[in-house]
């Protein structure tokens, strides 16, 4: 019996020249900008210590992104993940509630840089997987109380890239992509609240899974039918429909992912935009505030600790955040560092109230929004954001994300070798992988 359906049918058989020129042109930005978040988090602790302990005892054929090292595949693109996640930079995708490059992206390009691969080809896989996670993602919609989405649907999407890019037939790839899907890990949103850093280890492990995912399909072993559905149904609150193949190769998921420049959790990113607007009107003084209060939808209500004491926890704190942009006047990597937290950031943290309100909670999923009130000495302030920027209603243009790239790239590179890397990203100019790995090593080194 085969195994073979829609879904693996398109993995196997999509090629480079099935991609209009919107979709490679996306794949270059969203390449840019996940690299750009990678090497911005290559050097935060605990994934530098991390990265020198796999350094001191193995070498390999694909790089750690920003550094100097090389090692195994599996090793490097988990290390990429982990990079890439930590500062809460990295791409998402709305209708999948997640984040799909950082779990393709890490995992492909090991895979193709180790086999001295072609930039078409990875661009290819890249798509490939990107369009496989968001419509697995979009089947277990909503998850169960408490999973966090990193790590649970992402391992699917990887395997399915790495499955493009070596070639195997549809049937192959069905089994990879249920024996995969066996692999979804236990991923608790708890993690997140508590500022536990194993959350940040998420997106990362579903690249050696994905490659061993692929490597015992190819050897033979199978998955159980509907292997999709009937592993991931335990993380979704409802029964799993079938994966949704619609339009398949005609409407490309990838076109309509959003960009952060807030460095915290998306539920945060509406109440952050809001203070934006308020602030371009006229600035405001964190001794004028009274009190702020944050209306929002119930996911992001959740996230109303005022008192978080690490960098991951400050990230998924509305009230630690909105205080951290008013008294620091961004949100960008340096407002969610340890040298931002300040006593007057928990003071006027412990001011900002956060609530579920019908008229946002109604609005999900098409809209997820917020509205932030100010009383102020003397005024009250207020400001709506139904959808946040760097999404499809809101999107950034492409100098805002050149500039995110070169806040995190420069202190890595320095600002004309992150000058060279973003052009060779952004455009995908190289014919080989390597080269693209090649332009994120610091001075040059080869």
């Amino acid at each position: 019996m085969t195994r073979a359906d829609a879904l693996s049918s398109f993995v196997a058989t999509l090629s480079f020249e099935d991609l209009p020129a919107p979709v490679r042109d996306r794949v270059g930005l969203v390449v840019a900008d996940t690299v750009g978040a990678i090497v911005g988090g290559a050097p935060t602790d605990p994934v530098r210590t991390l990265r020198e302990q796999y350094v001191d005892r193995d070498s390999g054929p694909a790089s750690v992104l920003g550094t100097t090292a090389t090692l195994p595949r599996s090793q490097a693109a988990m290390l990429n993940g982990i990079a890439g996640t930590v500062l809460e930079l990295d791409e998402g995708h709305k209708r999948a509630a997640g984040h799909p490059a950082i779990h393709v992206l890490p995992a492909v390009l090991a895979v193709a840089e180790a086999d001295d691969g072609s930039v078409a080809d990875l661009t290819t896989a890249f798509v490939a997987g990107y369009e496989t996670a968001v419509r697995v993602a979009r089947a277990c919609q909503p998850l169960a109380d408490g999973y966090h989405p990193h790590g649970v649907w992402g391992v699917v999407g990887a395997t399915a890239a790495i499955a493009n890019y070596e070639g195997l037939d549809d049937e192959t790839v069905a089994n990879a992509l249920a024996i995969a899907a066996n692999h979804a890990q236990q991923t608790r949103f708890e993690a997140a609240l508590e500022g536990a850093t194993v959350r940040d280890t998420y997106a990362g492990m579903v690249a050696p899974d994905a490659m061993r995912a692929v490597d015992q399909a190819r050897a033979g072993f199978t998955g159980i039918e509907n292997g999709v559905r009937t592993h991931l149904e335990h993380v979704a609150a409802e029964p799993i429909d079938d994966v949704p193949t619609d339009a398949l190769g005609d409407r490309w998921e990838v076109l309509d992912g959003y960009f952060k420049v807030h460095a915290a959790c998306r539920y945060t990113h509406p109440a952050l935009d809001a203070i934006d607007d308020l602030s371009i009107e006229s600035s405001i003084d964190a001794d004028d505030v009274d009190r702020v209060t944050v209306e929002t939808y119930p996911a992001a209500a959740t996230l109303s600790d005022p008192e978080p004491t690490s960098r991951l926890a400050a990230k998924f704190s509305i009230p630690f955040a909105v205080a951290s942009r008013i008294v620091h006047g961004h949100a960008r990597k340096a407002a969610f560092e340890p040298a931002a937290f300040e006593e007057s950031v928990y003071d006027l943290a412990g001011r900002v109230a956060v609530e579920s309100t019908p008229e946002f909670a109604d609005a999900v999923p098409e809209s997820r929004g917020a509205r932030v009130t100010i009383d102020l000495d003397d005024a009250t302030r207020s400001a709506t954001v139904r959808h946040a920027r760097g999404g499809a209603q809101r999107p950034f243009d492409e100098a805002r994300l050149r500039e995110k790239f070169h806040a995190l790239v420069d202190p890595v590179l320095g600002r004309s070798d992150a000058e060279e890397a973003w052009t060779t990203l952004r455009t995908l100019s190289p014919t080989d992988v390597r080269s693209l790995c090649l332009s994120t090593r610091p001075d040059g080194a080869e």
